[in-house]
């Protein structure tokens, strides 16, 4: 452990901690404190109510320790040209950083009292953390979600890593198995390749990042193979086992991936053991996670869950969401819902791939019509004048109307363009309402203006054309 980690580890879950005596009564205790739990909570008590906050691993949960912060961190230091050694060290530094906004002493100090250790129920309104008892008016569940290990014979006797364990390495492996390419798979895939490590991404389905445009999708892994990543698609892991030369991975059609080290990112398994959600009547399932209504009420009227425990989209910026409205609702008569959120998502790839809304395979599997306006970045001006011509923006809107459906971006900075269209969605505006947009030129942001110029020359029919022509030979 090195300083950084040392800083890290104090921050998060310092060992010499002493949890506080419990308040007679608490108007809200939070059950973990990842990205959910530490909105929910803060946001509480900056309200005035008394609130606790629990948390069993380390502050910040996933996102900060083992997932968006190191991932992303890494992923920029390996196409900065960093080496192994140091992209990892920059990961540390960076987390240590970061750490100080989720850390057990700025919480204390606006006043949550933080409990580290295992929480369960007693009964609805009492929660037992150690020898503790914390008796609470409302409840949020915030516990989050693991990587989970698929069932296959051999796996657990190799050690896999996740995305909990990859970051601990302190060599570089010099073969890399990959298992699953959802976002997970190919961030640390298109990574680690970049480090200079033979990388093979396994993936049981036709492409990558499945849930995507698969257009889309095709530009990310013509990315990755581009950075040396080997694809191996449509790939059914039957089992794993150690060898002489180090690990491998069987496939159904009888071939064999060698590695030094195999990476699962095959889904996500939700939080819920430890917290005896019975004794509190509260309904979950193991692979769905808590269940909520659209207030994320779950079926106890005065327990709560919000992000990756009972949300369908496990993304840190929904969970956020979730909290704050998870809040209103625990402490006050209010009545906000959840199943109205917008929810974007972006894959940090080079190029990276963001996206709203449905996609088109939704939309034809409901048997809709849409209409489609597409942009290639290398069309726009930036795209001659650097090298910002990978990739495109695509806005599919309702059949002859200018509502906004879904969208697409695939490039350079490709969440930070999707901004506008994500406001449009949530705001319900049309490509119309978009149409007084003075953007900057020359950017990328320029393919907005070009889509909007698309809509409306549709919009220019023939006896719209022929009444403009009358006009015009009027006014002569």
């Amino acid at each position: 452990m090195n300083e950084d980690d040392a800083l890290w580890r104090r921050l998060v879950f310092p060992s010499d901690y002493r949890n506080p005596t419990p308040a007679a009564r608490y108007h809200l205790t939070v059950i973990g404190a990842g990205p959910a739990g530490l909105v929910t909570a803060i946001a509480a008590a900056g309200l005035g109510a008394r609130v606790a906050l629990v948390e069993r691993h380390a502050m910040g949960g996933d996102c900060l320790n083992v997932g968006c912060v190191p991932s992303k961190t890494l992923l920029a230091g390996a196409s900065g040209g960093l080496t192994f050694a140091l992209a990892m060290q920059r990961v540390r530094t960076v987390r240590a950083a970061i750490a100080r906004h989720d850390s057990v002493e700025r919480y204390t100090q606006a006043g949550v009292d933080v409990f580290l250790g295992q929480g369960s129920f007693s009964t609805a309104h009492e929660i037992r953390v150690g020898e503790a008892t914390l008796r609470t008016r409302r409840t949020v569940i915030a516990t989050g979600a693991r990587a989970r290990m698929p069932a296959l014979p051999g796996l657990e006797e190799i050690t896999p890593l996740s995305n909990e364990s990859v970051f601990d390495l302190t060599e570089q492996p010099r073969r890399l198995a990959v298992l699953g390419a959802g976002p997970v798979g190919c961030e640390l895939a298109q990574a680690f390749a970049r480090l200079g490590t033979q990388v093979e991404l396994l993936e049981l389905g036709p492409q990558i990042l499945p849930q995507d445009e698969p257009e889309a999708a095709q530009r990310v892994a013509d990315a990755l193979v581009r950075d040396g990543v080997r694809l191996r698609l449509g790939a059914r892991v039957t089992g794993a086992s150690r060898t002489l030369a180090g690990k491998a991975l069987m496939l159904a059609d009888g071939t064999a991936v060698a590695a030094d080290e195999v990476l699962v990112a095959a889904g996500r398994t939700r939080n819920v053991e430890g917290l005896e959600l019975q004794r509190a009547g509260v309904r979950f399932d193991r692979e769905a996670g808590i269940a909520v209504n659209a207030r994320l009420q779950t079926s106890h009227p005065h327990i709560y869950a919000a992000g990756d425990v009972c949300a369908a989209l496990q993304f840190t910026h929904a969970a956020d969401a979730q909290a704050r409205i998870a809040v209103r609702n625990a402490l006050f008569p209010g009545q906000a819902r959840a199943d109205a959120l917008v929810i974007p998502w972006c894959t940090y790839t080079r190029p990276e791939l963001a996206h709203v809304g449905a996609t088109s395979r939704q939309l034809q599997g409901a048997g809709g019509t849409f209409d489609r306006y597409r942009v290639e970045f290398g069309e726009l001006d930036r795209g001659q004048t650097d090298d910002a011509a990978d990739g495109f923006a695509e806005v599919l809107t309702a059949r002859g109307s200018d509502r906004i459906l879904g969208a697409t971006i695939v490039g350079r900075d490709a969440g930070e363009q999707l901004a506008p269209l994500v406001l449009a969605l949530t705001r319900g505006l049309g490509l119309k309402s978009l149409g007084s947009l003075v953007l900057p030129y020359p950017t990328r942001s320029e393919y907005l203006r070009r889509i909007l110029d698309s809509y409306s020359r549709t919009r220019l029919t023939p006896f719209t054309a022929g009444t403009l022509r009358w006009w015009l030979r009027r006014t002569l």
